[in-house]
């Protein structure tokens, strides 16, 4: 049935893209109808406020920002043709390509057809800026610009939303001003927050703006076909097919995209495995090593553990106990798809193209006092009034990690510390309830960011509920003084005493450092995937049959 959709619509598609197959004829393994699966349903498709990662993965496909993110994590131009920065960092001047379409290829708006060819301008870019940072709609996506002037003055409502310091110069000319430098700037223009609107359609569209297919427009490389979604329904699928102005400048490889909605990561790799989608996007590595896929990975998440505040667990001087009961030396070799962690910034996130971890090396945090950690542990007791801990449970995500690594570690707390702990795994769905709903004792959590950005995996202890950070006034204090540090060894010394702080405060205890993959089926290549927000890009993608 699932195939029998597919072809249904990719027929449908081939017609509205008449003449779109003349790349197939040169381009090996171009012309490919690909299909994906995202896990939960996107919460919109307005780029400006999506928070959920099955949004983030469509919009990517469907918009295009002023600078994107290759397969390593660098920068790229997208809309941008140039940009300067000025002597001060306060200043970002964009020209912006004369070539990127607006196109929408269903609905009732016929002024964004193909024969209209209508232009990405700056103006469209300052709009989504005033909406990013409309009071009526403000989400947290517009705290990561708080640096762009009058940001904070805005969201503290002493200015309005069209006070905010972006500007168009021209049609192709952009311009930000920053009350503060942040060395992040360029990254983040490279998030779904700032992807560009056309406020002539988000007018038209009467408060409908991304909640269905027929109020969607893009200016990426693909166009909103079909967005066939039932809470309660078999077969709920995005359909996405080229956006044939943009295809005639920058060459979309696929003719169409079929992402299918499915409620967990277990039935994206049942479809994936039964061979109805090209690539599947996981945390587990049980499928590497097969001779019919191929993978990526890089290590994105750092797996930690984290108490219950209501928790005997809780208490500061057992978390330092067992913190400093660890040895990351002796632990033992596992697969490459685990690494001992003493940090929280995982090693794929980056700073000027270098890894953090090798600008902040793991050694410089205390890891491994034995007699310190006994000290604590006795000391909790005493306070506590018991004479010993209650045999604990940690809960563990179904499928988060090779299991025989941590009960390592569970052995190193009982032989240091008499300290008696199993491990639950529980299914996604119990996990993320329990964690809600404070069920646990103690649970190994995954923290990681929506970028390649050291800011952006900090800033979870300041905004997470499951994170019980006690220094996040500290915390945010330092990030906000890293983001307009002078130059990189003082941004790096602002990371780590950021590091630090969370660390001294044993709210999370890092174990492992963690891969995200993608895995596709042999004979696919250039899919674009981002090991942080888990976005998927399939512009450039081929798929290399015989």
């Amino acid at each position: 049935m699932r195939k029998a959709l597919a072809l249904m619509l990719a027929l449908i598609m081939t017609a509205l893209c008449c003449g779109c197959g003349e790349d197939e004829n040169v381009i090996k393994g171009a012309g490919h109808s690909f299909s994906y699966t995202l896990v939960g349903n996107p919460d919109t498709l307005d780029p400006q406020l999506a928070e959920n990662a099955s949004a983030m993965t469509v919009l990517c496909n469907l918009f295009e920002g002023l600078l994107t993110l290759d397969a390593d994590g660098n920068l790229q131009n997208g809309v941008a043709e140039s940009y300067e920065v000025s002597e001060d960092q306060l200043r970002y001047t964009f020209k912006l390509r004369k070539d990127s379409y607006w196109y929408q290829a269903i609905g009732e708006n016929s002024a964004f057809n193909e024969e209209a060819a209508v232009a990405v301008t700056a103006q469209d870019f300052v709009f989504a800026f005033q909406r990013l940072f409309d009071f009526e709609t403000y989400t947290d996506n517009a705290a990561a610009f708080a640096c762009i002037r009058n940001a904070r003055e805005i969201m503290a409502h002493r200015l309005a939303p069209s006070e905010i310091g972006v500007r168009a110069l021209a049609d192709d000319e952009l311009e930000f001003t920053l009350d503060y430098p942040n060395t992040g700037f360029l990254l983040l223009l490279t998030s779904c927050a700032a992807m560009p609107c056309n406020q002539t359609y988000f007018e038209s569209t009467k408060g409908r703006y991304g909640l269905d297919e027929q109020a969607i427009i893009g200016n990426g490389s693909f166009s909103m076909l079909r967005w066939l979604y039932d809470e309660y329904g078999k077969y709920n699928v995005i359909q996405l097919t080229r956006n044939p102005l943009n295809h005639e400048v920058r060459r979309v490889m696929p003719t169409d995209l079929n992402l299918y909605i499915e409620k967990t990561d277990a039935d994206a790799a049942r479809i994936f495995t039964a061979g109805n989608a090209e690539c599947y996007v996981s945390t587990q590595n049980s499928l590497l090593g097969r001779a019919d896929y191929h993978a990526v990975g890089d290590y994105s998440l750092t797996l930690g553990l984290i108490a219950n505040p209501d928790s005997h667990f809780a208490n500061e001087n057992v978390l330092g106990a067992m913190a400093l009961t660890l040895d990351r030396n002796a632990f033992p070799d596992g697969t490459p798809d685990l690494k001992p962690a003493s940090g929280i910034l995982p090693p794929a996130v980056r700073l000027l193209n270098k890894s953090c971890r090798e600008l902040i090396s793991d050694s410089v945090y205390p890891r491994y006092d034995p007699p310190e950690a006994d000290r604590l542990y006795h000391k909790a007791l005493r306070k506590l009034h018991i004479s010993e801990l209650e045999e604990g449970r940690i809960m563990v995500c179904a499928g988060m990690m090779d299991y025989s690594l941590l009960r390592e570690v569970l052995e190193l707390w009982r032989s240091e510390l008499d300290l008696h702990l199993s491990i639950e795994e529980v299914p996604e769905s119990e996990y993320e309830a329990r964690l809600a709903n404070g069920d646990y004792s103690l649970a190994l959590y995954a923290v990681s960011g929506a970028y390649h950005d050291a800011a952006a995996v900090l800033e979870r202890f300041l905004t997470d509920e499951n994170l019980h950070c006690t220094e996040r006034e500290t915390v945010r204090s330092l990030l906000d003084r890293a983001v307009s540090a002078p130059n990189l060894s003082d941004c790096v010394e602002l990371y780590r005493q950021a590091e630090e702080a969370i660390l001294s405060d044993y709210c999370f205890i890092p174990l492992f450092y963690k891969q995200r993959y993608l895995i596709c089926k042999n004979g696919v290549s250039d899919v674009v995937f981002n090991p942080f927000s888990g976005q998927v890009q399939f512009a450039d993608a081929k798929y290399y049959t015989g």
